[in-house]
């Protein structure tokens, strides 16, 4: 037996993986690995990161275009030299240009298509933030839901023993002829239903494992097992929060207002940019031609060589152009009244979230303290029924209480405890979820 003990010691510190194989993930373990991993998030990443790009672009475009282009011409038969004299015979020639243009006015447009660009950014990276807040609430519901149901299975089991216990007592006070053998039955029927308890609460918490591992993207046969050791609140307290200094927080805060907010924003420079198109445009150009043509020669017969022709046929030029709209069909008309409706529904928009985060606050903060209320008369309800419990009991080792009776009260007192666990874990989870709305992950 010592060497036995001896062999598990030095198997247990030379392959600790093999003794203790199961993982232990706490809360923030899981939201982490659930950020790295969903794809949905990723995917609001990506669009944020292109949203970006397109500030970029937005900005590049106050820069100057240029342009060079060049197209050379093969004539099989007959062609025109540069002096547009027909000649027979292949020939070929070759024409090149530098061009550029510049904006120099357009209803500054291009301005506030920068700033656009600008709010539509901010927006999609506060969507992107908003996401994960989302994804933080799930992952923290349904952790709090297997932390509720393993405490579930552990209560169920439990009830399991003392019933177990007593089946046994009572096997064991038949066999002395202190009770007749109907007794076991009883207590069998007692056990069973226990039995059936425990296998329903095993088999949900196991479902709701299970759910876990799927949402945070964790391997169904990964051996996993939750700890609730990182929790700020382990137990209820009284907190007298304040629905107006929560709301005003999380206006400056929460994502959802911030997103409408850049939303509006966005709309706005959209109907400026609509208003700018009415206006005038002025552009200013310029660029440089020349060519290379075969049919160009020298007295010698050779072709005039290419820096001779560049300069001979070199043409520079500058220029501007104006353009005022007079009449599109009304285009850029309804185009600016779509933007003001545009940004009509931009300010409702905020304001519904607004009022949506508000009633959410002021439910929130009333549940909380009813929660902790509930918390305190469930832990009252669990001191008086265990106390009945314990003397229930040794009434029914006595014999002076039947089964039924001691059935009865094993149920309340897994019911007092039940109800004071649902209160325990639905009031941190209320909490965490007052926090979140204060608070950016």
């Amino acid at each position: 037996m010592k060497i036995f003990i001896l062999f598990i010691l030095i198997i247990s510190i030379l392959f600790p993986s093999v003794v203790i194989s199961q993982e232990v993930w706490t809360l923030q373990r899981c939201i982490e690995h659930a950020k790295e991993m969903n794809l949905d998030l990723k995917i609001m990443r990506n669009v944020e990161k292109k949203s970006t790009y397109d500030l970029y672009q937005s900005k590049w475009n106050l820069a100057p275009s240029i342009n060079a282009n060049a197209n050379t011409y093969f004539n099989l038969k007959r062609a025109a030299d540069a002096d547009y004299n027909i000649s027979s015979g292949t020939s070929y020639s070759l024409s090149y240009n530098l061009s550029s243009s510049l904006t120099l006015f357009e209803g500054f447009t291009k301005l506030n298509s920068i700033a656009a660009a600008k709010f539509y950014k901010l927006a999609t990276s506060e969507s992107s933030e908003l996401h994960t807040i989302m994804l933080v609430q799930e992952v923290t519901e349904l952790y709090f839901q297997v932390l509720y149901q393993r405490s579930l299975l552990e209560v169920a089991h439990k009830t399991l023993d003392i019933s177990i216990f007593e089946s046994e007592r009572i096997a064991a006070t038949i066999e002395t002829g202190q009770l007749e053998a109907v007794a076991q039955n009883e207590i069998n029927a007692v056990v069973s239903a226990n039995k059936l308890e425990y296998n329903k609460a095993e088999n949900m918490y196991k479902l709701l494992k299970l759910r876990l591992l799927q949402l945070i993207e964790i391997p169904i046969d990964n051996d996993f097992e939750i700890s609730d050791t990182d929790l700020l609140y382990p137990t209820p307290i009284e907190l007298l929060l304040n629905s107006d200094s929560l709301y005003i927080e999380t206006c400056i805060n929460y994502p959802a207002v911030l997103q409408k907010e850049y939303e509006l924003e966005y709309y706005r420079k959209l109907l400026n940019i609509s208003k700018g198109n009415h206006s005038p445009s002025i552009v200013a150009f310029g660029g440089i031609n020349s060519g290379f043509y075969s049919t160009d020669t020298q007295p010698s017969g050779n072709i005039t060589p290419i820096d001779t022709q560049f300069e001979k046929y070199l043409s520079p030029s500058l220029g501007a152009s104006l353009n005022i709209p007079v009449f599109n069909g009304k285009y850029r008309t309804f185009n600016t009244k779509k933007s003001k409706i545009d940004l009509e529904n931009a300010m409702y928009n905020l304001e519904i979230q607004k009022k949506q985060i508000r009633k959410e606050i002021e439910e929130a903060v009333l549940k909380l303290y009813s929660l902790w209320l509930e918390y305190q008369s469930a832990s009252d309800n669990l001191e008086f029924t265990q106390k009945s419990f314990d003397t229930y009991r040794e009434k029914f080792q006595l014999g002076m209480i039947n089964t039924t009776d001691f059935l009865n009260i094993q149920n309340q007192l897994s019911l007092a405890v039940t109800n004071l666990l649902l209160a325990k874990y639905s009031w941190i989870v209320q909490k965490m979820t007052i926090d979140i709305f204060t608070s950016r992950y």
